[in-house]
C-alpha cells in the first residue's frame, strides 16, 4: 500500500494491490451496495404461535418467488436469455416441498421463529457447499446465502436499495445476479467486491457486460467512503482511492493505450496461430454455459479444448434428463461447426452434490467417489449422459474426454459403457456419430506414469494441471495454510507432463493442456518447448496467449525447458521463466 500527496477531492491518495478477474480500467464515485445486516438475536424473537410463523415463512417465500419472477423478467430483457436458469434455480428451491417441509418442521420441532428457522437451515446448506474443493462449487454458496437474505428482507418487511444515480464504481462483500440485474447498467463503470472468484456470477455478469471486476480480501466495500473516488485497474491488479490529478490524467491516457492494445490483440487473435519457426498451435476455450459462447467466437478460439459439463447438472435443481443435456451439447455442436469440441464426462461425486441422489460424506473426497469412479458405479446417470452426448454429436466435432483415470480397468469399463450405449442407441433407431473420439484426463500421477499404457487405449490426452500439481506435491490448493507450496511450474510436475509428452507423440496420440497453467503467460515458453501444441483456457485470455506465441520459437522454448528440467525446486523455475518472458515480451504490447 502507498500514500501520496493529496487526492483530488482532498483525501491522501491511496494504491492498493487488488486481484484482477476481468480486464479493463474503471474511474468513478464509489456506490455502496450493502443490503440491510441482520444480527442472530433478531431472529430469536418471541413467537405468538407456531401457526403464525408458519404463515410468516409461507407469505416470505410467495413474496420471494413474485420478485425473483420480476428479477428473471428483467434478466431476459437486458442479458438475454444469460442468466434465466439462476433464477430458475433460486424459485425451484422456493417451491421445492421437501426443502420447505425441512424449513417448517423446523418451526414446529423447535416452536422457532420463521427468521430463525430460515437462517438455521440456510447456514447449514451455505456451510456445506463452502467446504467444498472446487471453487464452482464454493462459489454457489453465495447464491444460497442471497436467497436467504431475500428471505429474511420478506420476513421482516424490508426493501432493497438498487438505485444508481451517477455513473460509478459498484463495491459489495459479494453480487448475486439478482442483485445485478436491477442496477442501471448505462451507469455501471465496474465492479470490486470483499469475495468472489474467475467463476463467480459477479464475474460472468462483468465479463457479458465488458467491465472491470476486481476482488479484494481487506472488506474494502465497508472501508471506502461514498465520497471516495476511485480507479480500478483491472489490467495489472490495482485500485486508486481519491487520485490525484497527475493519477487521473495519467490512467485516462493509460485506459486509451488499453483499449487500443485490446482492439489489436482481437484482430490479431482471427488470424492463425504460428511460433517465429512456423510451428502451428491451437488456443483453445474452457467453458461451462451457453452464454459463453459469443466470448469463443470473439476471442478467436480454435474450438473447445474443456467444456465442464458439471454447470449442466448445478444450474437445474434435479437430475437433467437426456434431451435437456441433448440441446445443450447440440448447440455447442452447431454453434462451433468445424471447430472441435472436447466435452468432459461429469466430473462429481464424493465432495461434489448432485441433486436427487443421496452421497455419503468422505473424510477425504479429494481421493474420493468422485469423476469416472462415481460415473462407473452410478451407470444410470452416467448413460443418460453419454447418449446425450452421442446424438448431439452431429457435426463429427464432439470428443468425449474422461476425468481422473487412475487405472487402466476405468478406462476399459468406460469403453465398454460407451459401447453399451452405442448398442442401445442402434436398436432404438436412434442417429448418432458412432466413432466419437474418446480421451483421458492426465490430472493424477499414476496416469502421467503409466501415459505410456493408457495412450494406446484412447484417441488423445489432456492434462489438468490443477489436481495433477494437488496430487503430485500433496498440497490442498484451497487451504490457505499450505495454499504457498502449490505450484503448477514445480520441477516434479513438469518431469511428469514431459514423460507423458513424450508417451503421446511416441504412439502418435493428441495431447493438450485444459488447466490453468496453460493460461499463465510466462509458461507458455515451457509448454510449447515441453512439446504440447494445443492449449486450452478462459476465452477472455486467447487473443493474449496467441501474441505471446507468436513471439517465441520452438527452438528456442526447447533450449529453456532442457535447462529448466535440470533444476530443483519451483523458485528456480520461475525465476528462468520469468527472465525468458522478460526479454522476448513487450509489456507496451501484452497489457501487463
Amino acid at each position: 500500500m502507498k500514500n501520496k500527496d493529496t487526492g483530488i477531492i482532498g483525501k491522501k491518495e491511496v494504491i492498493l494491490d487488488v486481484v484482477p478477474i476481468v480486464p479493463g480500467v474503471a474511474m468513478g464515485p464509489v456506490h455502496h451496495f450493502r443490503k440491510f445486516s441482520f444480527n442472530i438475536e433478531d431472529f430469536d424473537y418471541l413467537i405468538e404461535s407456531v401457526e403464525g410463523e408458519l404463515d410468516r415463512f409461507r407469505i416470505a417465500c410467495s413474496k420471494t418467488i413474485n420478485f425473483l419472477k420480476k428479477t428473471k423478467k428483467l434478466s431476459n430483457v437486458i442479458y438475454e436469455d444469460q442468466f434465466l436458469d439462476i433464477f430458475e434455480s433460486q424459485i425451484v428451491l422456493l417451491e421445492d416441498k421437501i426443502f420447505l417441509d425441512e424449513i417448517e418442521n423446523f418451526i414446529k420441532d423447535k416452536k422457532s421463529s420463521a427468521a430463525m428457522a430460515v437462517f438455521t437451515v440456510f447456514r447449514e446448506k451455505m456451510d456445506y457447499f463452502l467446504g467444498l474443493e472446487n471453487e464452482y462449487f464454493r462459489e454457489r454458496a453465495l447464491d444460497i446465502q442471497d436467497l436467504k437474505q431475500k428471505l429474511l428482507h420478506a420476513i421482516f418487511g424490508l426493501g432493497t436499495e438498487y438505485q444508481i444515480s451517477v455513473p460509478s464504481v459498484v463495491f459489495a462483500d459479494y453480487l448475486s445476479p439478482s442483485d445485478t440485474v436491477h442496477f442501471n447498467r448505462n451507469l455501471i463503470l465496474g465492479f470490486v467486491t470483499d469475495t468472489g472468484g474467475k467463476t463467480s456470477h459477479a464475474a460472468i455478469i462483468a465479463r457479458s457486460l465488458h467491465l472491470p471486476y476486481v476482488i479484494n480480501n481487506r472488506n474494502l466495500s465497508k472501508i471506502v467512503q461514498s465520497d471516495d473516488l476511485i480507479i480500478v485497474d483491472a489490467y495489472t491488479g490495482k485500485m486508486v482511492i481519491n487520485p490525484t490529478e497527475g493519477t487521473i490524467e495519467s490512467y485516462k491516457e493509460q485506459k486509451k493505450k488499453y483499449l487500443d492494445i485490446e482492439l489489436n490483440l482481437l484482430k490479431e487473435s482471427k488470424i492463425p496461430t504460428t511460433t517465429l519457426d512456423g510451428i502451428h498451435v491451437d488456443v483453445m476455450a474452457n467453458v461451462e454455459f451457453l452464454h459463453e459462447i459469443d466470448d469463443i467466437m470473439n476471442s478467436g478460439a480454435n474450438g473447445i479444448g474443456l467444456f465442464r459439463t458439471e454447470g449442466v447438472f448445478l444450474e437445474k435443481d434435479s437430475l437433467p434428463d437426456e434431451e435437456e443435456q441433448y440441446q445443450i451439447y447440440r448447440r455447442f455442436s452447431e454453434e462451433m461447426k468445424d471447430l472441435p469440441v472436447v466435452l468432459r464426462t461429469l466430473d462429481a461425486g464424493g465432495d461434489k452434490i448432485l441433486k436427487d441422489l443421496e452421497q455419503p460424506e468422505e473424510q477425504n473426497p479429494f481421493l474420493g467417489w468422485r469423476a469416472i469412479r462415481f460415473c462407473i458405479d452410478e451407470q444410470d446417470i452416467f448413460k443418460t449422459q453419454l447418449r446425450a452426448i452421442l446424438r448431439a454429436n452431429i457435426n463429427n466435432n464432439i470428443k468425449i474426454l474422461i476425468p481422473m483415470v487412475s487405472c487402466l480397468r476405468e478406462i476399459r469399463e468406460t469403453k465398454k459403457i460407451i459401447e453399451e450405449v452405442k448398442n442401445e442407441l442402434t436398436s432404438q433407431g436412434e442417429i448418432f456419430y458412432p466413432d466419437t473420439e474418446i480421451g483421458i484426463m492426465i490430472e493424477i500421477p499414476a496416469a502421467a506414469i503409466m501415459s505410456d499404457v493408457f495412450a494406446k487405449e484412447v484417441d488423445f490426452l489432456s492434462f489438468g494441471t490443477n489436481d495433477l500439481t494437488q496430487y503430485t506435491l500433496a498440497v490442498d490448493r484451497t487451504n490457505q495454510k499450505i495454499a504457498r507450496l502449490f505450484n503448477d511450474m514445480h520441477p516434479a510436475v513438469l518431469r511428469l507432463m514431459q514423460m507423458t509428452i513424450k508417451n503421446a507423440n511416441s504412439l502418435e496420440k493428441e495431447i493438450s493442456i485444459c488447466g490453468e497453467l496453460a493460461g499463465n503467460p510466462e509458461a507458455i515458453a515451457i509448454l510449447l518447448g515441453l512439446g504440447l501444441r494445443k492449449l486450452s483456457m478462459s476465452p477472455y485470455l486467447i487473443p493474449k496467449i496467441k501474441k505471446i506465441i507468436r513471439s517465441f520459437s520452438v527452438a528456442e522454448c526447447e533450449n529453456l525447458v532442457e535447462n529448466i528440467l535440470t533444476l530443483s525446486s519451483a523458485l528456480e523455475v520461475i525465476e528462468h521463466a520469468k527472465k525468458f518472458y522478460k526479454q522476448k515480451i513487450s509489456s507496451a504490447d501484452l497489457l501487463i
